[in-house]
């Protein structure tokens, strides 16, 4: 059975070995052993033992390594203990006082760290705040309120488990607010039917029924579709600027047609894509001696509703989204390079870092600078999608930027030019203090154990790894801790470069469809780190690309991986045309790892991903930690243009804040869920977790006894993962 490092038993000893009748080097391999494969418990007895007989140099290091781990094993399950009970008390106290969703959010946020979630749920004032919460997320839908509504089943699902129950409630709300977000004006829906036509939805039928990975559900899409249709006819947005819908008899008709409809599929036997065709046909006419939508709205709508019940990742892109989804698609792009987010203090679009060798750089914009308008233009309300759309454009262009310096109360304007930005998607442990632009490849020096974090394959990831690897050895690397977590995936061919630095030959992925898709990719010969003990970082942000990474080098016995299950998305994605602006992504087959298993996970699946070897699951707390750390050691500071300006007080900062927020309030008649005070309060948690990556930890500690006792991988995994 594979070991589970978060269940370690800190208290005793799980396995008793008779060390009188081994040598006391053996005693000191077998401990080696016991590690290696997860067994730290096990491991940590065996070293005393040695210890109370031997002090020598090796057994006094490997005891401090393992000292040091039991440590934060400790402080992990105490600060776990102590957040759930903090919350689950707060939660009541909310609940006591009639503020449910307060009571909700605490309850969501204690249930994160129970160990047995199904008891936590069936706690009696759990099942009282649930009814209390379905009763207000009635209410909210009742009053057109969907986003609100979204919440709250939200919420539900993680205090229940990921609830079936409330994972429907919530899609059904979730399409209701998607409605009303997409179409908010006029111009919105127009923008968004532009060049739509019923050749477009002919040829993204046809295209699935030839293409896709299986024989498609067209029932279940078709009911799909009928779905997203009736909460379009349903949608009070939409009644404001489409007289049709604003006509209650002709709404009801509608929708009343559109029940008839969803009967007729329920009832059919067959069900292809001749069958969905002559639906639409029908919706249409329906429509046409009813609400008299637009045309180009049915169709969007109804494959909008249809695709995803074929699967997650098969979709349209429609002409208004071309663009942008080939700017995606290139790995890099015509901008100044700036990485955006939204900052929580002021709703404002903030600076996380400059990007290297970036215009953004060059000019002196800092981290954490606030953009407060985009060419004279107030970046007020602005999303970062929004922000993306004004401030990228046509290589050589110019752009204004203004920004408010938090730090010293400088408003500062910058004029920069557009030029190519190539992104970057591996990273060292931190940068180098005398070279922002270089990195620090080493976790432990002595030890010779680096660290490099791949963020996704993008046409030059396999390049920079190469140069990452090249300048950790040179470092003095004679392990590695290769970190995808998080990682969302990219480019098939890319990955199998990135697999051929470790593994000298073998299959790393194949790939199989419904039609003559089947291919096969190997490494042959070429591995320079092959011999390189390695660990892989995984957790349930790994997808795609890094599950094969991943799932391969464990497949081929090559590396330990190490953290939680991962996403479960083992699919393949062809982009096809469906007219001259208007493609489909579609799902053509399922990547299948080295022993024949497929990452991908399929509806009501019990198993996808790829399993680690060792599994620990971080907390919310520490997964923060672990972010806040990645993001920190990415970001460039690029201080040393202020001039004369000295540094403002934490209060003059505070005020300056403050009044940027206070100045972009607009009058909202619908109040939050949560009140700055609710949020407060929420993040009052009094229990901190250290600033310790657990899952990194525990792979150093594995890596420092590899080198250490200079013994194989254990067996132990392989025939562990091979297990039904």
């Amino acid at each position: 059975m594979r070991s589970r490092i978060a269940g370690w038993a800190l208290a005793g000893v799980l396995l008793a070995v008779p060390l009188s009748a081994m040598a006391a080097e053996d005693s000191l391999i077998a401990a080696y052993d016991a590690i290696l494969r997860g067994d730290y418990d096990v491991g940590r007895a065996m070293i005393g033992r040695v210890a109370e007989r031997e002090e020598s140099d090796d057994v006094r290091e490997v005891k401090g390594w393992v000292e040091q781990y039991c440590d934060i094993i400790r402080a992990r399950s105490e600060l776990k203990r102590n957040t759930l009970e903090w919350n689950a008390e707060q939660a009541r106290r909310a609940l006591a006082e009639g503020h449910t969703f307060l009571a909700l959010s605490f309850a969501a946020q204690a249930a994160a760290y129970a160990d047995d979630l199904k008891a936590f749920s069936q706690e009696p004032w759990v099942q009282d705040l649930t009814q209390k919460c379905l009763e207000a997320a009635s209410e909210l839908e009742r009053q057109d309120r969907w986003t609100k509504a979204v919440s709250y089943y939200l919420l539900l699902e993680r205090v229940h488990d990921k609830s079936e129950t409330y994972k429907k409630l919530r899609e059904a709300a979730g399409r209701r607010a998607r409605i009303d977000l997409v179409y908010k004006k006029r111009k919105d829906l127009d923008e968004r039917i532009r060049a739509v036509d019923r050749d477009l939805l002919r040829a993204a039928v046809r295209l699935i029924d030839r293409l896709y990975f299986q024989v498609p559900d067209f029932k279940r899409a078709a009911l799909g579709a009928i779905d997203n249709l009736t909460a379009v006819a349903q949608s009070s947005k939409l009644r404001e600027y489409l007289d049709g819908l604003a006509n209650p008899r002709s709404r009801e008709l509608f929708v009343s047609r559109l029940r008839e409809l969803r009967g007729k599929v329920e009832s059919a036997k067959d069900y292809g894509y001749r069958e969905m065709l002559k639906l639409f046909n029908e919706i249409a006419e329906s429509n046409r001696t009813s609400v008299e939508l637009p045309e180009g709205l049915l169709i969007v709508e109804f494959l909008e509703g249809a695709d995803p019940e074929l699967d997650d990742y098969t979709s349209i892109i429609w002409p208004s989204e071309a663009k942008d989804f080939d700017k995606m698609m290139m790995g890099g792009f015509d901008g100044v390079g700036i990485q955006l987010g939204l900052d929580e203090r002021t709703n404002r679009l903030r600076v996380v870092t400059p990007l290297e060798n970036s215009p953004a750089l060059e000019a002196g914009i800092q981290p954490d600078d606030l953009i407060v308008s985009v060419n004279g233009e107030s970046t007020k309300g602005w999303t970062t999608e929004d922000a993306v759309s004004k401030i990228m454009g046509k290589s050589g262009t110019e752009v204004v930027l203004t920004i408010l310096r938090p730090r010293t109360g400088q408003e500062l304007s910058f004029k920069l030019v557009r030029r190519t930005i190539e992104l970057t998607s591996v990273r060292g442990f931190e940068r180098d203090p005398k070279d922002q632009n270089a990195w620090n490849y080493m976790l432990d020096r002595d030890a010779g154990i680096a660290y490099i974090r791949v963020t996704n394959f993008l046409p030059r990831t396999n390049e920079e790894l190469t140069t990452a690897l090249k300048e950790a050895r040179a470092q003095g690397m004679r392990a590695l801790v290769l970190d995808v977590r998080h990682n969302p995936g990219g480019l098939l061919d890319v990955v199998v470069e990135a697999v051929s630095n470790f593994l000298d030959r073998g299959e790393v992925v194949s790939t199989r469809g419904r039609l003559d898709t089947d291919s096969r990719d190997r490494v042959a010969g070429r591995a320079l780190y092959k011999d390189v003990p390695l660990v892989v970082l995984v957790n349930e942000a790994s997808a795609s690309a890094s599950e094969i990474l991943a799932g391969a080098l464990q497949d081929h016995g090559r590396a330990v991986v190490l953290g939680d299950r991962t996403f479960g998305k083992g699919s393949v994605q062809h982009i096809r045309n469906l007219t001259d602006e208007a493609r489909i992504k579609l799902t053509t087959a399922l990547y299948y790892l080295p022993s024949g298993r497929s990452p991908h996970r399929l509806p009501g699946a019990e198993m996808w991903g790829v399993q680690p070897d060792l599994e620990l699951k971080l907390t919310p707390k520490e997964l923060r930690r672990v972010i806040e750390r990645e993001r920190e050691s990415y970001v460039i500071h690029n201080e040393g243009s202020d001039g004369d300006n000295k540094p403002l007080t934490d209060e003059e900062r505070e005020r300056l804040l403050k009044d940027l927020k206070s100045d972009e309030k607009d009058a909202d008649e619908d109040e939050p869920l949560l009140s700055e005070a609710d949020i407060k309060a929420l993040e009052a948690d009094p229990y901190e977790a250290p600033k310790v990556d657990p899952q990194l930890q525990s792979a150093l500690l594995m890596l420092r006894v590899k080198l250490a006792a200079n013994l194989p991988w254990p067996k132990e995994f392989a025939s562990a993962r091979r297990a039904p």
